[in-house]
């Protein structure tokens, strides 16, 4: 067996009046370039996608890096936004090959959603390639109790849906007026889709397919937000140097505040992060821009790449 090469740092950092919990986890692969992020609450463990390597890392309690997902499960696609669904043991992906940097070496505009059955690391399901023709970039998505999957399509401005009774892929709603759809979660307790977009936060009704951008006074940039997710009372929010909580009004119209909830030197295009069992596990560092030589179209030298961190935080 070889050596494991991951280092499991654990940091406590006074805050205020009270503790935040740090866990580290600084992998072994400097050329990953990840990008979604899913959790495995049962068994307590971190799913990690890489862009340039198409694979699915998991990262267990104490710090173990194994492959659960090889990139011959992906094709030429590179993973992009995951979810893992516990009750089916099933992680859903955006799978992606645009003009980013992968090792298939193609660049044309192909994009898709892929369905993995996680017990046994095997593809269930590749539902019908959307692109070719014209540029076509599936990004994030969310997946309800009911099993609707949800996915933000970027270049076009709109949202794909995955209904359960057809169990087809198709274009659910156009975004018309807001650009750039990134992150996505679906609200349980308010039966709502929320979606990062460039002018900030958006809110739909799934049964109305209404949309209407979420106010908020002119000190709180909510625009620009990579990984979104929902937690109490507050929206984290990944806007590439920093991760912040957005904390939202009663009845989830209007953004109230903002915080910092973590930020450093360290951070370099945090991409996403996933919540599970009271913590908060994101990517750090992700490198997806500073890593990549964009006019060579291809990854910088591992000795210019930094060691990628994985973070786990007590929320």
């Amino acid at each position: 067996m070889n050596k494991i090469l991951v280092f499991w740092i654990w940091s406590v950092m006074c805050v205020g009046y009270g503790q935040t919990q740090k866990e580290d986890y600084i992998l072994k692969e400097k050329d990953l370039i990840p990008e979604g992020t899913a959790y495995n609450a049962e068994a307590d463990v971190i799913y990690i996608g890489s862009v340039y390597k198409q694979k699915v890392i998991g990262i267990d309690s104490v710090g173990r890096e194994y492959n659960v997902i090889e990139s011959k499960g992906f094709g030429v696609l590179s993973p992009i936004g995951m979810e893992y669904v516990e009750d089916t043991q099933t992680l859903w992906v955006c799978g992606a090959l645009a003009p980013i940097v992968n090792k298939s070496g193609r660049s044309e505009w192909v994009t898709t959603i892929l369905s993995f059955d996680m017990k046994y690391g095997s593809l269930k399901k590749k539902y019908e390639d959307l692109g070719y023709q014209t540029p076509t970039f599936l990004n994030d998505l969310t997946v309800t109790p009911e099993g609707v999957v949800y996915a933000t399509e970027s270049v076009n401005g709109g949202i794909f849906k995955i209904d359960v009774t057809t169990d087809t892929l198709e274009k659910w709603v156009n975004l018309d007026g807001y650009t750039f759809p990134n992150g996505i979660v679906y609200d349980v307790l308010s039966n709502n889709l929320f979606v990062a977009v460039d002018q900030g936060i958006i809110k739909i009704d799934p049964t109305t397919r209404k949309v209407r951008l979420l106010e908020a006074q002119d000190d709180i940039k909510a625009g620009g937000i990579d990984g979104l997710s929902i937690y109490e009372d507050y929206f984290i929010g990944h806007q590439s140097t920093k991760v912040s909580k957005f904390f939202f009004n009663s009845q989830k119209t209007r953004l109230t505040s903002v915080e910092i909830l973590d930020s450093g030197d360290e951070f370099d295009s945090s991409t996403t992060g996933e919540i599970g069992n009271g913590y908060y596990h994101y990517i750090v560092n992700s490198q997806i821009r500073s890593g990549v030589n964009q006019k060579e179209k291809r990854i910088k030298p591992l000795d210019s790449l930094e060691p990628v961190i994985i973070r786990k935080l007590k929320l």
